[in-house]
């Protein structure tokens, strides 16, 4: 068995998992960038009156991972423990390492074993004798698990509340060749997407029934104000990790963004991204303070004064995005970066 932990500590749990599956084709770390391109912005409102949903990506992965790298992401669920496992021990042997998704709660390596509730997703490289390797990328951590002990953590991760079927992703190299080179038009199409998205349209894979691109600032900060009513603490406290997670989230795709960008050529506009990471951050880290002592009220003013700045510089970003389109109406332009450093 043999193994590679992929290290990026801005990316979330899944991402890191599919980079990891990438480098495994493989894929050089310059090229990923291309990857995340996605720096949008969508909310909506959930069946459940306590959850609601925050993100940047209004787009799955599947499709850039095929234009980028010439491979597919193949996922099968199950709704019961023994299920997911024979998924995932016939992935491993056709030589297939596999992303398996757990609640961390249960998972008997990790810090947060038996103390914390939360959704999470890891790489499985190998099965021998009855043993897993695992590839915990996001956590940095490589080990073994029993069989006994990974059924475990299917089975109650089925009788959580945050999983009513278990997904196996896998990554499969298609038939004929990859696409040889990244081209200034796939450059102009990202920057299209996203200024769409951040102007308010449903583009792509966004739920219906979002408030998309800038439009989602309203329905967040009526999130925010309503912290210092709910009288509940868990209610209380789960909306405020929603947000704080939401918040992290906009910024990780902000920073990966601005990369990019820098990729591409267009530094100017990379900082501007930079930027707006920041401002989120900051906006998160305000949350976080807040929720620590309970002090909603007396922080909302500061937060949402921060999250009017953090407005403000997404409606400049969109306006920059509009200004380089506005520049190549004729066409995708030849002062986008196409040599070594940008092939797939």
């Amino acid at each position: 068995m043999t193994f590679t932990l992929y290290k990026e500590t801005r990316l979330n749990c899944f991402y890191v998992n599919i980079a990891a599956l990438l480098k495994r084709l493989p894929v050089e770390d310059a090229h990923l960038i291309y990857l995340f391109n996605q720096a949008g912005l969508f909310y909506r409102d959930t069946e459940d009156e306590d959850e609601f949903q925050i993100s940047p990506y209004y787009r799955l992965l599947d499709d850039f991972v095929y234009g980028l790298f010439g491979a597919r992401l193949h996922k099968t669920g199950s709704s019961a423990g023994d299920d997911y496992m024979r998924t995932l021990k016939e992935t491993l042997a056709n030589g297939k390492s596999a992303i398996i998704e757990s609640d961390i709660f249960y998972l008997p390596y990790s810090g947060f074993y038996r103390r914390t509730h939360f959704p999470h997703a890891l790489e499985v490289t190998g099965y021998r004798e009855g043993t897993f390797e695992i590839c915990d990328h996001y956590y940095e951590y490589h080990g073994f698990l029993e069989e006994s002990e990974l059924q475990a953590v299917f089975d109650a991760s089925l009788d959580s509340a945050f999983y009513k079927r278990l997904y196996v992703w896998f990554l499969k190299k298609t038939e004929g060749p990859a696409p040889e080179e990244l081209t200034p038009a796939f450059c102009k199409s990202v920057i299209q997407d996203n200024l769409a998205n951040m102007q308010g349209a449903v583009t792509y894979d966004c739920p219906s029934g979002s408030y998309p691109g800038l439009a989602a600032f309203v329905p967040i900060c009526g999130k925010i104000k309503s912290l210092k009513t709910i009288e509940e603490d868990s209610v209380k406290f789960k909306t405020a990790s929603y947000l704080y997670e939401g918040f992290r989230e906009i910024a990780n795709s902000r920073y990966h963004h601005h990369h990019f960008l820098k990729a591409i050529g267009e530094h100017a506009l990379a900082e501007s991204y930079l930027e707006a990471d920041q401002s989120w951050m900051v906006a998160a880290n305000l949350l976080m303070r807040a929720a620590t002592g309970n002090q909603f009220q007396a922080f909302e003013e500061r937060i949402l004064a921060r999250m009017e700045r953090v407005k403000q510089k997404e409606a400049d970003n969109t306006a920059l995005l509009q200004q380089w389109l506005d520049r190549r109406t004729a066409g995708p332009s030849d002062d986008v970066r196409k040599d070594e450093s940008t092939t797939a």
